[in-house]
């Protein structure tokens, strides 16, 4: 299990083995093992429309309190890039992120891009993966058992990071961010590398309709039910293979199979370590929100830059 924690600041945070000793980039999927608090933990409020603290599975602490809430996230992030390696208190003002509504949507951020940093309302609207070719401007997608999907050209130095729940996989978004990345900033498919991150696995994604019908829809019926298949019959319910599902995508777009990384964990099973938004159960959730993970990436400059 690729968990290190050998950072400045003791950090455990998932990495990909293809990813981890690129030249010019940092990654970094967060665990549950935060020091004191989730980096991301989630409950809606409807005073404030923002992501509020849910205490990690107890009941909120930090609900009626924004200031405090604000002030807790932001140095939740700012460990986690400095776990990066990264200048936290300059980069943060720069970290740039989607708001996710599982869409196939896909962003360049340029020079003018603003940053996501504490408020869920100054995200990107209606963006699921979040693409850049500057350095020092963290990317971050976040989680709770959708599949994090980090990409990166190291021949053109280009970043992205996604967010592909099953309605992002059968809309081909991690297809749309290699093709972006080839329209936007000429990359050639062959030497990009990829990782496909911690999320629910075919072991546990119990799914039905209309999963099933736009799953054969997207992929055809030979890949949906055929050998290998990306949904699976046991004892009478439907499993969706998100992993299988998204590798495909990253094949079709043109990827080498070797460029392609399966971290394989389930965070349903691995509930102790990953956020798993089905693992709490509705119950838990309505009354104490649910906690989040994510995904970071960013271009550093080179020495010789």
């Amino acid at each position: 299990m690729a968990i290190y924690s050998d950072n400045l600041v003791g950090l455990a945070l998932f990495q990909f083995e293809l990813l981890r000793n690129q030249p010019g980039l940092v990654h970094g999927i967060s665990t549950r093992h935060a020091p004191r608090f989730p980096l991301f933990p989630h409950l809606e409020s409807s005073e404030t429309n923002e992501w509020e603290v849910s205490g990690g599975g107890k009941r909120p602490m930090l609900l009626n309190n924004p200031i405090r809430y604000a002030t807790l996230i932001r140095q939740r992030r700012l460990e986690f890039l400095a776990a990066l390696g990264l200048d936290a208190p300059t980069v943060i003002l720069s970290l740039t992120a989607g708001q996710q509504r599982h869409t196939a949507n896909v962003a360049c951020i340029g020079p003018t891009a603003y940053g996501a940093e504490l408020n869920w309302r100054r995200s990107l609207p209606d963006i699921d993966a979040v693409v850049t070719d500057l350095p020092n401007l963290p990317l971050m997608t976040i989680h709770a058992d959708c599949p994090p999907l980090i990409l990166f050209d190291p021949v053109q130095k280009v970043a992205a990071t996604v967010h592909s729940g099953w309605r992002g996989t059968v809309g081909k978004i991690g297809l749309v961010a290699v093709e972006t990345m080839m329209q936007k900033y000429g990359c050639l498919p062959a030497n990009i590398l990829a990782g496909i991150g911690p999320s629910i696995g075919p072991c546990c994604y119990q799914v039905g309709e209309p999963v099933l019908t736009q799953v054969c829809e997207a992929f055809g019926e030979s890949a949906a039910y055929g050998t290998n298949p990306l949904l699976q019959n046991r004892e009478g319910s439907w499993y969706f293979d998100l992993w299988a599902a998204n590798c495909l995508l990253l094949l079709e777009a043109g990827l080498l199979p070797t460029h392609i990384e399966n971290s394989q964990l389930c965070t349903f099973c691995h509930a102790d370590l990953f956020f798993s938004y089905r693992a709490i159960g509705e119950a838990q959730r309505h009354a104490n929100g649910y906690g989040l993970f994510g995904s970071i990436v960013a271009l550093t400059q080179l020495p010789s830059q």
